[in-house]
């Protein structure tokens, strides 16, 4: 093992002269604050079976010790039950002998379980010293402390929430922190605008049961016929799998006075949308599918390359927690969508998580839905709004981020902010 000592002015410069000397596997075993800044002791090359080695040496000498103790004992005691032995005429039991000390052998040590302790004592180690540099960025770089803090607590992911604060100015007072940092993660967005009542398009709305697709081709179609008229817009039902669902859509074709067309099944989809050229704007509603689903894939392929020009989105559902948002968004990959539709935005408690997904994904945002009224709660998304929204939430719902967490998430990258 190699243990060294280090000094430096600040903590900061201190694990730079350790990464560099030792590389990124050095243990750190001691740190403390001296006149001239902190010093730093360090270790590598920690060797788990010399350790053990070590611990079997020492285990085992105190058994050599009493065993030579033992052998230096016995003759004496021994030799007056010899000479009885030798000198009785006649066989008698054998004399009582002295209790002779059994030697336990010396336990043996387990290398897992050295490996699981040296393991552990690193996690402390590693603990304690990101608690150390999330401290000291608190004192050097307080307003980008405090954003960290801030959007974590609106529920983003640490890599976003490390890449806006890192895009904050040194000298930033948090007011104008907060707005670059809205700013900054609005850009990271992408929206479409109003682009599909605008121009039109065959547009499927694929997603999974229960986040309001047949609702949203509604308040499309609505809007569409306000704007364009009935006369080049046409819907299509394939939703096959919920009852009374094609019921649903040709009460809404009667009702705006445009014509729908239920293929019986998705093999009929190629077809249909070849005989419906000359309409602008084609709707279709497909059927509500679980993302656990062993034929999704299957489907969705079959959807997205019913026809050359078809655009498939993929409805969400704010109100869902992160995780499942980020199942649905890669179990759906097949259907090659091209962008998204939000809805129930009035039931969601955080969207920090949500956006980080789309994010990742890099998945546009086309519209979203707020409530039940068709047309009136659907409109494009934008996405300054959806970042003011997602702050919004986080202040209503009195989020807090935990100290501990906030410490395991970016100790290790404090020091990039701290200049």
């Amino acid at each position: 093992m190699k243990i060294t000592r280090y000094t430096a002015p600040d903590m900061r410069q201190a694990m730079r002269l350790v990464r560099e000397q030792l590389g990124p596997d050095a243990v750190i075993l001691s740190n403390k604050r001296t006149a001239h800044g902190v010093e730093i002791t360090a270790a590598m090359d920690f060797d788990a079976e010399a350790v053990v080695a070590q611990a079997d040496a020492s285990n085992a000498a105190p058994a050599a010790e009493a065993a030579m103790h033992f052998s230096a004992a016995t003759p004496d005691s021994w030799a007056g039950s010899l000479a009885g032995l030798t000198a009785a005429p006649a066989p008698m039991a054998p004399p009582a002998q002295a209790a002779i000390p059994v030697l336990a052998a010396a336990p043996a040590v387990d290398n897992s379980v050295m490996e699981s302790e040296l393991k552990s004592l690193r996690r402390m180690l590693e603990t304690q010293l990101a608690t150390l540099a999330w401290k000291d960025l608190e004192q050097r770089a307080p307003v980008h402390t405090e954003m960290l803090r801030e959007l974590t607590q609106m529920g983003l992911d640490p890599e976003f929430a490390t890449a806006v604060a890192g895009q904050i100015p040194p000298h930033t007072d948090l007011l104008q922190a907060r707005r670059l940092s809205i700013a900054a993660l609005a850009q990271r967005i992408a929206v479409t605008g109003d682009n599909w009542l605008d121009n039109g398009g065959r547009i499927a709305l694929v997603g999974p049961t229960g986040v309001g697709k047949s609702t949203t081709v509604a308040k499309l179609a609505v809007r569409w016929a306000l704007r364009h008229g009935n006369r080049d817009l046409a819907l299509v039902g394939a939703d096959t799998a919920r009852l009374g669902a094609q019921e649903q859509i040709r009460s809404l074709g009667q009702l705006l006075g445009v014509p729908v067309y239920t293929p019986e099944s998705i093999a009929e989809l190629p077809a249909l949308l070849g005989r419906l050229e000359r309409f602008r704007c084609v709707l279709v509603d497909t059927a509500g599918q679980s993302q656990r689903d062993a034929v999704l894939a299957e489907r969705l392929t079959g959807i997205a390359g019913s026809h050359p020009r078809l655009a498939t989105t993929l409805v969400l559902s704010a109100s869902t927690q992160a995780g499942a948002i980020a199942e649905t968004v890669r179990r759906f990959t097949p259907a090659r969508p091209a962008s998204v539709v939000l809805t129930k935005l009035d039931e969601a408690v955080s969207l920090g998580g949500l956006l980080s997904v789309l994010m990742r994904a890099r998945l546009p945002v086309a519209y979203v839905s707020e409530g039940q009224r068709v047309p009136e709660d659907l409109r494009p998304a934008r996405s300054l709004e959806l970042v003011s929204s997602a702050v919004t939430l986080a202040h209503l719902a009195g989020a807090t981020a935990d100290e501990d967490l906030l410490k395991r998430r970016f100790g290790d990258i404090a020091h990039a902010f701290a200049s």
